[in-house]
């Protein structure tokens, strides 16, 4: 066989490795780096590299059932799932404030939509613990963004807001972050439900495993958001990160327009 075309076979190889932990996928190292690497306990399993697309839109990720989904900083996070649903496993000092990043797990999402998922958090260092509770950020939820022309996005998110659990949500127009926190005595776990209807976007919760009515939390009139969203799970913190991520039933369905949420 010819070396260049050897060279290039190992190199496609090579530029990504699933880590399987049990019977999940965990997505590895950044795709936009050329040598970033993940470590497994476990054993590891090559898979053909994702298309990389173009410079300002993530590679398509290999977590099963999620193929057509994209991750923004692919590096701070490893994204599994098991037998209950999503989960992310947050590695990297990642924020979303003003112009900062975290981590968005997400599909493009045209139009009017309901997200829904039941989040569950908690300490990655203490995972029988809810997370941070001293002094730390340490959040995931729902979220729709855009980055043209600057940081955009609306979100919901449940887990630690310093002293406490609870929730927050969050708006930012052109990388100007303004939020709204509740403290909530829910062990940092919360049913969340994101809902565009045209401009406007709802942001509710209701406690896990209940029947309950939804309590609206907070309504953002965004007219500037365009028609074509990034919609998916979010996950960050201000801090050192312990923190891991359960999304239950996560759902993004299609709203005909004028549809309530």
């Amino acid at each position: 066989m010819d070396r260049a075309v050897t060279r290039r076979a190992i190199a496609r190889v090579a530029s990504i490795v699933l880590v399987v932990n049990g019977c999940s996928g965990l997505m590895g190292p950044a795709a936009s780096g050329p040598d970033g690497s993940a470590g497994a306990t476990t054993g590891t399993v090559t898979a053909a590299p994702p298309s990389r697309g173009t410079p300002t839109q993530p590679p398509q990720t290999p977590v099963p059932g999620f193929e057509d989904w994209q991750v923004i900083n692919p590096q701070g996070v490893r994204i599994s799932v098991d037998s209950a649903g999503l989960l992310m496993d947050l590695i990297g000092p990642l924020l979303w404030f003003n112009e900062r990043r975290g981590v968005l797990f997400y599909r493009d999402v045209t139009g009017d939509f309901r997200a829904t998922a039941t989040v569950r958090t908690w300490s990655a260092s203490d995972p029988s613990a809810a997370p941070g509770q001293d002094g730390t950020i340490q959040l995931a939820g729902l979220m729709a963004r855009t980055e043209i022309p600057a940081e955009n996005y609306v979100f919901i998110v449940s887990g630690s807001i310093g002293m406490s659990t609870g929730l927050e949500t969050k708006t930012t127009t052109s990388s100007r972050s303004v939020y709204v926190q509740r403290g909530l005595p829910t062990g940092g776990d919360a049913e969340l439900r994101l809902c565009r209807v045209g401009p406007t976007f709802e942001l509710s919760w209701r406690h896990v495993d209940s029947t309950e009515a939804w309590t609206l939390m907070s309504t953002f009139d965004r007219r500037d958001m365009p028609q074509t969203l990034q919609v998916g799970a979010n996950i960050y913190t201000d801090s050192v990160p312990d923190l891991v991520a359960r999304f239950e039933d996560l759902k993004i369905e299609p709203l005909s327009p004028g549809r309530p949420c």
